[in-house]
């Protein structure tokens, strides 16, 4: 057999072999609904009930790795926080193994959060505190979580230095490139390393005002997936950073922080020093996310990855760094909650 990278699964063998292990009656559809860093299935049953099956790549997650993720989930509910909660099989395991042409996989089932995600464009101040609200929701029950945070840590080397070592090796040939995000991250490095106190603890991750349904007024939250225990700082980060990648206002990307912060801090407080931080890591952010996608060039093709490619990510930063990097006391965001 020639040696395979990734593997589109036959939705119909997934029914016959992992979907006949849980108590759902019939299942009327299921087909492949997104290919992101896993695979995503979405699952119609006889009685209506919509259910999402998560296909973990091979070589992404470790099964310990997998197993927190469920353990974190299963916590926050307990806790009455609303999540979107893995599905157990009838004979109580939660995850199913594949083998696969390229190797092992895992599957697991979860439960459809209801209502619909928000359009980045359609959010308001509200919707915007309203999400912060439910950040602060996952941060307060993670605290009290007693199981091994068996995740990759979200640190400077998960953040900064490997996503930095694989952009820079890639845009090797634009040397005055090299030497601005060197530089810039060197900036960002030695900021987050001279802030005594950051507070560590776990991270949904990926707050970027997706990977949650809103319905009545509150949003549940699914896709913990690039979850981790690393800084809170960072978390907060990625929501303003969501709307500088669209290359919104920095008026409006600032707006939305404010309003994401002042949620936050109706829920939990927020510390002076990861304020300041906010700003950081947000352009943290954005190396990391280059790094990403250069990491998984192989699953999704290289054409995309191009110069065109850099030149736009690479104004996100300079853009951030020239118009809210350097702001005083994070007085943008300090606004919102003071």
């Amino acid at each position: 057999m020639f040696p395979v990278t990734d593997s589109n699964l036959c939705a119909n063998s997934l029914v016959e072999q992992v979907l006949s292990h849980y108590d759902l009656g019939a299942v009327r559809r299921c087909r492949l609904h997104h290919r992101g860093l896993n695979d995503t299935y979405k699952v119609e049953s006889s009685e209506d009930h919509t259910y999402f099956l998560r296909i973990y790549r091979a070589g992404w997650r470790s099964r310990e790795e997998i197993d927190t993720e469920i353990a974190i989930l299963l916590h926050l509910a307990q806790h009455k926080v609303n999540v979107s909660t893995p599905v157990s099989r009838t004979d109580a395991q939660v995850l199913t193994p594949l083998d696969c042409a390229e190797g092992r996989r895992w599957g697991a089932l979860f439960m459809s959060a209801p209502g619909k995600e928000v359009d980045r464009k359609a959010y308001t101040d509200e919707l915007a505190a309203t999400y912060g609200e439910a950040a602060a929701a996952i941060h307060s029950a993670a605290d009290s979580f007693k199981g091994r945070p068996l995740r990759p840590a979200l640190d400077l080397v998960e953040l900064l230095e490997r996503p930095l070592h694989l952009v820079t090796s890639t845009i090797a040939h634009r040397s005055e490139d090299v030497g601005y995000i060197d530089g810039l991250a060197d900036r960002l490095r030695r900021r987050i390393e001279g802030m005594a106190g950051l507070e560590i603890g776990f991270c949904h991750g990926d707050f970027h005002g997706g990977n949650a349904c809103q319905k009545d007024g509150s949003f549940t939250f699914y896709d913990f997936d690039c979850c981790g225990w690393g800084y809170r700082a960072y978390d907060l980060a990625v929501f303003p950073w969501s709307f500088a990648i669209t290359e919104s206002t920095t008026e409006h990307i600032e707006a939305m922080g404010r309003a994401f912060l002042k949620g936050y801090a109706r829920r939990r407080r927020l510390g002076a020093i990861d304020l300041d931080a906010i700003p950081v890591f947000v352009a943290v952010r954005q190396i990391w996310l280059m790094g990403l996608h250069i990491s998984i060039g192989d699953r999704f093709g290289w054409g995309w990855i191009n110069d065109g490619y850099f030149d736009r990510q690479l104004k996100v930063l300079r853009d951030w760094e020239k118009n809210s990097l350097d702001q005083p006391s994070a007085h943008w965001l300090r606004a919102g909650i003071d």
